[in-house]
C-alpha cells in the first residue's frame, strides 16, 4: 500500500485465505476479523482488505455500500449536507460507502496505518467511483472518535457530538468526498 517495505502487502481478503495473527485489543474487531470477515465476503455483504507482513496482519478494514438519509441525522446537520448539494439534486438520501470495521494490530499502532487506510478509501472513491458515492460513513467506537475527527469526519447527530463517549458504543459519522474535489 503506502510502504516502501517489500515485506508489507496490501490486498483484498479472499474467502478461503488463511488468516495471519491479529490482535487490536478490541474484542469486537478481533472477532469480526477472525470469524466473520470471510463469511461477509462469501455472502457479498462486505469486502475486507488487509495489510500484512510476512508473519502478521498489520491492519484490516472492510467496506460496503451505505447511504445517509434524513432519518440518520438531525435537521441542522441534514441542512448543512443539503446546502453543499445543488438544489436540483436534493433528495432524502445520498449514496455512501461504509467503513464497517477498521482495526490496527497493537504491534503497529501509532505508525500511520489507520490514516493510510482512510486516505486509501477517500482516494479510491474519488478516483475510481464506479457506482456514484458522495460520502464515507463509519460507526465509530467512542475511543476512535478523535482519530476520525482528525481525518475530517463529522457526526451525523449533534447529540452524539455532545455525549460523553463510551468506548463500547458506536457513533455515526460521515465524510463528504466532494470536499476533496
Amino acid at each position: 500500500m503506502y510502504s516502501s517495505n517489500t515485506d508489507i502487502v496490501f490486498r483484498r481478503l479472499n474467502p478461503n485465505d488463511t488468516l495471519k495473527s491479529f490482535d487490536c485489543a478490541n474484542p469486537d474487531l478481533n472477532d469480526f476479523f477472525i470469524n466473520d470477515a470471510q463469511n461477509y465476503a462469501k455472502e457479498l455483504l462486505a469486502v475486507t482488505y488487509v495489510i500484512e507482513s510476512s508473519n502478521d496482519t498489520i491492519a484490516f478494514f472492510c467496506v460496503s455500500n451505505d447511504l445517509i438519509c434524513t432519518d440518520d441525522s438531525d435537521n441542522a446537520t441534514w441542512r448543512k449536507i443539503r446546502k453543499e448539494i445543488p438544489h436540483s439534486k436534493h433528495r432524502g438520501d445520498y449514496p455512501a460507502v461504509k467503513i464497517g470495521r477498521l482495526g490496527v494490530s497493537n504491534k503497529y499502532k501509532q505508525q500511520g496505518y489507520g490514516r493510510m487506510i482512510i486516505d486509501y478509501v477517500k482516494t479510491t472513491f474519488i478516483d475510481n467511483n464506479r457506482t456514484g458515492c458522495r460520502f464515507i460513513t463509519v460507526d465509530a467506537y467512542g475511543e476512535a472518535i478523535p482519530f476520525y475527527i482528525k481525518n475530517g469526519f463529522k457526526f451525523l447527530l449533534k447529540e452524539d457530538q455532545l455525549k460523553k463517549k463510551d468506548s463500547t458504543d458506536t457513533y455515526l459519522m460521515y465524510f463528504d468526498l466532494s470536499s476533496l474535489l
